[in-house]
């Protein structure tokens, strides 16, 4: 037979079908590779238009994902998916094998929700699983498959996103599937399992304790007929000893903690090495061996449980190697570290692993806002782990790891961004494949967070190309390291490139967790240019007190109706006999037990006024430090502005001493001004606001653009081409999604996600004279996920922003006393716009200007 003989074809894909099948039973990675191989051929060599076409597309579909499976690999999960979506594109739905490649392509995208964590590919699943239930007839033998399939999916969904609805949903489908199951049949074990696990979701949700006998007597059905040997036996051991630890939860039997043991230490006995799922089953002993070390107290069984999580950690040593999610990984880490604090062995290693596994967390090949939701569970685990560096005394490695744990996704960004001169010119053919790449991923990323209802083939092209460009990217700087005089190329920071940021003041950076202290980086004299670390303990404050201030705080400003610039709408009603938090209290809190302590440990001195920053974590970024005091009296008024002129920063990268922009005829300052928005209230004195600006900047070239002028192509374009940039109109702070937050402009609203797309090569300062510009998401506090991090992510290096809306009428004063000083004898000097803030501030609250209207402001960066 000819090469191109569609029988010969056909016989190829078999053969390779035949080998992933035996790869399946014996875990031979030859047959896989052959497999693959064979299932390549027969699709390229067979014409577009033939019947056989979506059949061999399934086919190496499923062989590529199987590889994905194995080896972890995210490029072959993206080319699986394109392959099963050919498959189901070529096929029409009368065709009896359309549920079948349906199904598959279903299967497909939800593991790729599972490993990337996008809710949208868990929705395009479930789609894709009900349309194949709903074109196969009642009776047909494959109608359990897609039932089970479907009622896997909306599980998943359930546990995303927490509606019961969804659960029972799930369960319902299970059942089906398993009673239109015949005994015997080699699928009857694992649906089984997949009730068992969701009877069992739903006793934790429902706490009926009949549901987790139920899930128990069906996840042991599903053990016993699982032969040995079975690929899928480790999975359904370690279920079946989830179940017993939960017994044991809930009845204290310590038989049922003794069973969940022997049952996971099967699971892991039986996964080979290399195997994806290895650390997970591994965490998940070594949890179980820590529970029965806190019921009995035998020091062996810690000394086991953290061996356990320690090769959790090693079996994976970063996110795009051959084994699994990275998540898994950094939790086992921690669980790690904290066992080793408990046993007085050095947590450090273990806390080290962690910390460097936040990057591949949020993995630049996902989109922003996906790399987001990865980090909203990390938070309390590196704060911990800060917490107990510094309880060891090693104040330096605290630092890194609270340096290295914020702003996690804007310090991926500017990776992309980083200057290649050394490597230039010592290895320019490298230095030029990162900058394509770097470019590339950049522009992928910031198209990949497209509106809903947005093409999906467009969304999902999108997703792929991000992720490999992420993972060629990996690739071309793991060869950089390789290099001489490279090794550390683009890793984190150590302290000594880290301490230059303290140069012109003292950094404050609290952490509050078991225990709260506050590291200060203290600059030394001109004759002795090193920077110093004091701990400052904060005695009196703990971490459920920044919570409790936080949501007072919170409470305060929706009481008060502090929307929006220029407004103070009504807002709600506290419940009937519940008192009213006050400003004064809140500020007064954090002058007692945060600010004090900290300006006592450097023995301030009234009247000091030098400059200090706060980069503060959790609940304390959200809350107004920079105005701490105690306000109740005249007599005795004592606050945080008497000693000190507060700034901010998301990190210590950001205040990295950087040259300022030479005055020359070039310098041009961009004021906008938005006094009548399309659909928002008016904002009259934003006109009077630039023309102040305009007035102090004699001699300086000023572009303006008001009102119709001022869209979001032409403020951008203009951004680009200034160093200064004063933004006077609306802004918002999306409460769901921090990147949609933005400036409404005259057309649009110019979103944080548009705003990073370009860097501004010129910009210096701004000054976001608008609402809720440097408000951030509480999920994600250390992230600063905000206008006026944005802006220093984009380029500036001094940014004025707002915590919450501003009086329209304040805002042209402040702006003139700011200018005044940043533009004294006709010379831009923007590190002056701390202390000109501080100054106008100082004057407005003199006025009489009650604390929503003066607290708001604040500076950020240098």
């Amino acid at each position: 037979m000819r090469d191109s003989d569609p029988s010969k074809l056909v016989a190829l894909s078999n053969v390779g079908s035949s080998l992933l099948h035996r790869f399946k039973r014996f875990g031979n990675l030859d047959d896989l590779t052959e497999a693959i191989r064979l299932q390549q051929t027969a699709v390229s060599r067979t014409q577009d238009g033939h019947p056989n076409k979506p059949t061999l597309l399934n086919n190496l579909g499923n062989a590529v994902e199987t590889r994905f499976e194995r080896l972890g690999n995210v490029i072959d999960l993206r080319n699986a998916i394109l392959f099963k979506q050919a498959a189901v594109d070529l096929t029409l739905d009368s065709h009896p094998d359309k549920p079948t490649w349906l199904s598959n392509l279903g299967r497909a995208v939800q593991t790729r929700f599972h490993r990337l964590g996008d809710v949208k590919d868990l929705d395009q699943a479930i789609l894709l699983f009900q349309a194949a239930v709903d074109l196969t007839p009642d009776g047909h033998p494959d109608k359990p498959t897609w039932l089970s399939n479907l009622g896997n999916a909306v599980e998943s969904r359930f546990q995303c996103l927490g509606d019961v609805k969804d659960l029972e949903n799930a369960i319902l489908f299970k059942e089906v599937a398993v009673d239109l199951t015949p005994d015997g049949h080699p699928n009857k074990p694992g649906r089984l399992n997949n009730l068992g696990n969701a009877v069992q979701m739903r006793f934790r949700r429902l706490g009926d304790v009949k549901d987790l006998e139920k899930a128990i007597l069906f996840t042991e059905a599903a053990v016993d007929l699982t032969p040995n040997g079975h690929p899928d036996k480790p999975a359904r051991l370690n279920n079946l000893g989830n179940a017993a630890q939960t017994r044991f939860q809930r009845l204290g039997d310590v038989k049922d903690l003794e069973k969940a043991i022997l049952f996971k230490q099967a699971a892991v006995d039986s996964t080979p090495d290399g195997h994806p799922v290895k650390p997970a089953l591994l965490n998940n002993l070594g949890y179980a061996v820590e529970t029965r070390f806190q019921r009995l107290g035998d020091v062996k069984d810690l000394e086991k449980a953290i061996s356990f999580k320690q090769a959790a950690v090693d079996l994976t040593p970063y996110a795009s190697s051959p084994t699994g999610p990275s998540i898994i990984r950094f939790r086992a880490a921690c669980s790690w570290g904290m066992l080793s604090h408990i046993c007085d062995q050095s947590p450090i290693p273990a806390f080290e692993r962690a910390i460097n596994l936040l990057p591949q967390v949020a993995w630049l090949g996902t989109s922003l806002t996906n790399q987001h939701a990865q980090l909203t569970e990390v938070g309390d685990e590196v704060r911990y782990a800060v917490a107990v560096a510094i309880e060891l005394g090693e104040y330096e490695t605290a630092v890194q790891w609270a340096e290295y744990s914020r702003s996690i996704v804007w310090q991926n960004l500017l990776s992309l961004r980083t200057p290649l001169d050394d490597l230039h010119k010592a290895h320019p053919e490298l230095a030029m494949r990162l900058q394509t790449i770097s470019q590339q991923l950049e522009g992928s990323l910031s198209n990949s967070d497209l509106p809903k209802d947005s093409e999906p083939g467009i969304s999902q092209d999108l997703a792929n190309k991000a992720t490999t460009f992420a993972a060629e990217r990996e690739e071309i700087i793991e060869n950089i390291r390789k290099k001489p005089g490279f090794e550390y190329f683009l890793k984190a920071k150590a302290f000594d490139k880290l301490a230059p940021a303290a140069h012109e003041g003292p950094v404050a950076i609290p952490d509050l967790t078991v225990r709260c202290d506050a590291l200060v980086l203290i600059p030394h004299d001109s004759e002795q240019p090193n920077v110093s670390i004091v701990c400052i303990p904060l005695e009196t404050f703990s971490y459920d007190m920044s919570t409790k201030l936080f949501k007072q705080f919170s409470q305060l400003l929706s009481l008060e109706g502090v929307r929006a610039r220029g407004e103070r709408q009504a807002g709600f009603r506290l419940p009937k006999g519940k008192k009213k938090i006050s400003f004064e209290s809140i500020l007064t809190d954090l002058w007692v037990h945060v600010v004090k302590p900290v300006l006592d440990g450097l023995a301030y001195q009234v009247r000091d006024h030098s400059r200090i920053w706060w980069c503060a974590t959790g609940p304390l970024a959200f809350l107004p430090i920079h105005a701490a005091g105690n306000y109740a009296s005249d007599m005795m008024e004592e606050k945080i502005s008497d000693y000190v002129i507060s700034s901010y920063t998301p990190t210590l990268t950001a205040i990295l001493d950087q040259s300022q922009p030479k005055t020359t005829e070039d310098f041009q300052i961009l004021t906008v001004a938005q006094p009548s928005t399309p659909g928002a209230s008016s904002l009259p004195a934003t006109e009077r606001e630039v023309q102040r600006v305009q007035e102090i900047a004699s001699g300086i070239r000023v572009e303006s653009l008001i009102s119709e002028k001022a869209t979001t192509a032409r403020v951008l374009q203009a951004m680009k081409q200034s160093n200064w940039i004063h933004l006077a109109c609306h802004g918002l702070q999306h409460r769901v999604d921090s990147l949609k937050s933005g400036f409404l402009l005259h057309d649009k609203t110019l979103e944080l996600s548009e705003l990073i797309k370009e860097p501004l090569p010129k910009a210096d300062f701004a000054f976001l004279s608008a609402c809720q510009t440097a408000t951030g998401d509480e999920k994600i506090a250390e992230e600063s996920v905000h206008l006026a991090a944005g802006m220093l992510f984009s380029g500036c290096k001094g940014v004025i922003g707002t915590m919450w809306s501003i009086q329209d009428n304040d805002a042209p004063k402040v702006t003139k006393a700011v200018y005044e000083r940043m533009l004294k004898d006709g010379k831009p000097n923007r590190k002056e716009a701390a202390r000109a803030l501080h100054e106008a501030v100082k004057e407005l609250r003199e006025s009489g200007a009650d604390f929503l209207s003066w607290v708001p402001f604040i500076h950020m960066g240098r």
